[in-house]
């Protein structure tokens, strides 16, 4: 358990805030809306880690990873002000002095650009030229344009090109290839965000076959769909309990009180469906579902706003409802089974287009001496990893990096992760 300092009198910090800065000896997420001192108390923690007379640790033993380069640049001038005002108030400290001289070199940058620092350096450990340079937008636009044209001719080509008018048949309209193009691109770039692409790619069409499948209830995904679909219920249970709420204020639509508590008990019995029965129980219930109607209140006994806004918290409830209905139980269970099976085929034929774009795309590459963005992220990855036993290990490299670096820091950690 972390000991925090005392919160001195005159910080503007708040007490979440203050934890966030000292929290030691453990993960810590900080998670607090837009404009709420985030970076702010980022750049606190690592002004304390440096300026700390117990146990300082060095500017270059921090790695620091931000969204925007721009961010980088101003929290290096940040830290940099801090340490110079640290050095005037303790101008005999040469820790202090020396951390000046190191600020230029810490690792305060981009993923991307600690990921290129790391593959700039570890090179001759891939099959990479390291002379390479990153590709522009439009470079990358076009080289993929390209890639694609070769690889749907080839396609085309074949001796049985019947997969790929079955697949064109079923994503495209008569005119072109666009469709699939973009669904080639879109599950490449999909598969890119995992570590080992092709695996990834591999097990996709199998969550479709259907063979021997008998029931919803044996795939495994259909759990995360009942809680996604708990949640739309529970959302709308909020809103139902809000007209509750305004129908037992004074001056409320007392009738609409009944109607609410009605609501609740059929919202209520929604949400057993989901927990407790079968996927085609569920879909039984959810598909005859008929809220009841509402109940009348006379004019003129209530606030007319009050009203209003009961009437139209009970309607964001049905809408609640009603989309994920039409989400989620749009087709019988009998149908889905028949239609995921119909895919499987289809999605095999998919996937290999997409690999072979992949390796098409990544030659291409080559032969120009490119990268992008990707590429930066599991060739830093490959550097770092090994695979021993079966089982992914931090590489000799990697455990460089671990002794160098005391402590991680990550700024904009939701769009960094988005953005891999």
């Amino acid at each position: 358990m972390t000991i925090l300092p005392i919160k001195p009198q005159n910080v503007t910090w708040t007490d979440d805030q203050w934890k966030a800065i000292w929290a030691t000896g453990q993960d810590t997420l900080v998670s607090a809306a837009a404009g709420s001192g985030k970076t702010a108390v980022l750049i606190e923690r690592l002004i304390q880690k440096v300026i700390d007379e117990t146990k300082p640790i060095n500017v270059d033993e921090l790695l620091v990873v931000t969204f925007t380069n721009a961010s980088a640049a101003e929290m290096r001038q940040r830290m940099a002000t801090a340490l110079e005002k640290a050095v005037k108030a303790n101008p005999e400290s040469q820790h202090l002095r020396r951390q000046l001289t190191l600020v230029n070199k810490a690792q305060i940058s981009t993923l991307h650009s600690f990921c290129l620092a790391i593959v700039r350096q570890y090179a001759y450990l891939l099959n990479v030229d390291p002379g390479f340079r990153i590709a522009n937008e439009n470079e990358v636009a076009l080289l993929k344009d390209d890639t694609m044209a070769e690889v749907l001719e080839a396609a085309y080509a074949v001796s049985d090109p019947s997969a790929m008018y079955r697949l064109v048949d079923a994503f495209t309209s008569d005119r072109n290839d666009e469709d699939i193009e973009v669904l080639i691109e879109k599950l490449y770039d999909m598969a890119r965000v995992n570590p080992e692409p092709f695996r990834w790619l591999d097990a996709l069409p199998e969550r479709y076959n259907m063979d021997g499948v008998t029931s919803l209830d044996a795939l495994d995904f259909v759990q995360s769909i009942r809680q996604t679909m708990v949640h739309s219920v529970d959302e709308a249970i909020a809103l139902i309990l809000e007209v509750r709420a305004l129908a037992n204020t004074p001056d409320g639509p007392d009738a609409y009180g009944e109607t609410a508590q009605a609501d609740l008990v059929l919202l209520h019995e929604a949400r057993a469906f989901l927990n407790e029965r079968s996927w085609e129980e569920a879909y039984g219930f959810f598909t005859t579902f008929k809220w009841g109607k509402l109940k009348s209140q006379k004019k003129g006994s209530c606030d007319e706003h009050l009203l209003e806004r009961a009437k139209a918290k009970r309607n964001d409830a049905k809408k609640v409802l009603a989309d994920a209905t039409e989400q989620f139980f749009s087709r019988s269970p009998a149908r889905l089974l028949e239609e995921m099976q119909h895919m499987y085929p289809l999605l095999q034929t998919l996937v290999a287009l997409t690999q072979q774009f992949s390796v098409a795309y990544s030659a291409a590459k080559n032969k120009k001496g490119i990268v992008d963005f990707s590429d930066l992220e599991h060739f830093a990855l490959a550097i770092l990893t090994e695979e021993v036993d079966g089982k992914i290990v931090a590489s000799d490299v990697a455990k460089t990096y671990q002794q160098r670096f005391k402590e991680v820091l990550v700024d904009e950690y939701q769009d960094s992760a988005t953005r891999c």
